[in-house]
C-alpha cells in the first residue's frame, strides 16, 4: 500500500524559477531566520554547553567562514584592482594619448574589478545574483535619485573626457579659482593653486561654468597700463615706452601688433598702455621685467608718473591760537 508523502514547505526548483526573483529571495532569508531561530530556541529549552555546541556550532563555522573569504577577496581584488589601473596606465601610456585620458580610464579599470566581484561576494554569503539583480533593478530608481549628484558628476566626468577644455597641466580660472589642473578625475577636478592650494571642483560645475584658459595658446599678451603727467611730450613718451618693450626682451606678437597704444584722457595722468607680447607660461616673470623696464625708461628721459593730488581750497584766512592749533577767521 502505497503511503502518501507529506506536503513540504519550501518550494521546489521548478516553482522557484515561476515565483518572482524577489520572492525567492525573501523566502531565503526568511528560511534562514527561521533556522537560526530554531536553533537558538533549542538552546533555550536545554540550555547546556553539548546542546549549545551542537545548535550553534554548525552556524558559526558558515558565518566564520563568509567572513574569512569576504575578507581574502577584498584583498584578492584590491591586488587585483591596482594591478588593472596599473596595466591599463602602462598599456595607454605606448600609445601616447594625453595624461588626463590614460588616468580617467585607468581609475574605470580599477572601479570595474570592484563591480565584477560583487556577485562573488554576494555568492559568499549564499545569496542568488539572479534573484538578486532583480531587486536591485526594482531599486535602481531610487537609488539613482539619491545618487543624482553623483551620477551627475560622472556624466559630467565622462564629457570632460570627450570634449577635453581642459588637460593636466593646464592654466585656468574655473569658478573663481586660478591655478593648475593636476587631476580630472570621475567625480571632482583637482586644481592646485598658485598659492598652493587645494581646490576640489565637481565635475559638473566645471562644466557648467566660464573656464578661462590661460595656457591653451603658445603665447600671450601683456597689457602694462602707464600714465604720464600732463604736459609731457606725448610723442617722446611713446617712443621711450616702445625701447623699454624692446629692452625688455619682448616683442609683438604678430609681428605687424602695436606696442604702445594711447588709451586717453585720465583724472591725473594721460594714459597709455604697453601691449607686448610673451610665452603664456612666462607670463608673471615678463610681466615684471616689462614693469622694470618701463619705469626705468621713463626715469632715464625724466618723465614723470603721476599720482592722484588734491587741491583742498578754504574761504577765509587760516590763523594759529595761543595753543599752535589752527583756527579760521571766519569762525
Amino acid at each position: 500500500m502505497n503511503e502518501e508523502l507529506p506536503a513540504t514547505t519550501g518550494t521546489t526548483s521548478e516553482e522557484a524559477v515561476d515565483q518572482a526573483p524577489e520572492e525567492v529571495v525573501g523566502e531565503t532569508i526568511t528560511t534562514g531566520f527561521e533556522s537560526v531561530g530554531d536553533r537558538i530556541s533549542e538552546v533555550i529549552e536545554n540550555p547546556t554547553l553539548d546542546t549549545a555546541v551542537d545548535a550553534l556550532g554548525p552556524v558559526l563555522v558558515d558565518v566564520g567562514l563568509a567572513i574569512v573569504g569576504l575578507v581574502v577577496l577584498l584583498l584578492i581584488v584590491s591586488i587585483v584592482g591596482r594591478w588593472a589601473q596599473k596595466l591599463t596606465r602602462m598599456a595607454l601610456s605606448r600609445v601616447r594619448l594625453e595624461t588626463t585620458v590614460v588616468q580617467f580610464l585607468a581609475r574605470v579599470a580599477k572601479y570595474t574589478v570592484w563591480v565584477l566581484a560583487l556577485p562573488v561576494a554576494l555568492e559568499i554569503f549564499g545569496i542568488q545574483t539572479a534573484s538578486f539583480a532583480a531587486v536591485i533593478g526594482a531599486m535602481g530608481l531610487a537609488i539613482g535619485l539619491a545618487m543624482q549628484g553623483s551620477l551627475s558628476n560622472i556624466a559630467a566626468g565622462i564629457m570632460l573626457l570627450i570634449l577635453r577644455p581642459i588637460k593636466i597641466g593646464d592654466w585656468v580660472e574655473i569658478d573663481g579659482e586660478y591655478g593648475e589642473i593636476t587631476d580630472v578625475g570621475i567625480f571632482y577636478t583637482h586644481l592646485n593653486t598658485f598659492s598652493n592650494k587645494l581646490a576640489i571642483l565637481p565635475n559638473s560645475q566645471v562644466l557648467g561654468v566660464k573656464i578661462e584658459h590661460y595656457t591653451a595658446n603658445d603665447n600671450r599678451r601683456l597689457d602694462i597700463p602707464v600714465g604720464v603727467a600732463y604736459g609731457t611730450d606725448l610723442k617722446q613718451a611713446r617712443r621711450v615706452l616702445e625701447e623699454a618693450a624692446v629692452s625688455s626682451s619682448l616683442s609683438p606678437y604678430p609681428s605687424s601688433g602695436q606696442r604702445v597704444v594711447l588709451r586717453g584722457f585720465g583724472d591725473s595722468s594721460i594714459d597709455f598702455e604697453v601691449r607686448v607680447w610673451c610665452k603664456s607660461r612666462e607670463y608673471w616673470e615678463r610681466q615684471t621685467a616689462a614693469i622694470t623696464a618701463i619705469n626705468d625708461a621713463l626715469a632715464g628721459a625724466g618723465i614723470e608718473i603721476p599720482f592722484p593730488q588734491r587741491t583742498l581750497t578754504f574761504a577765509g584766512r587760516l590763523g594759529l591760537d595761543s595753543d599752535g592749533a589752527g583756527r579760521d577767521d571766519n569762525e
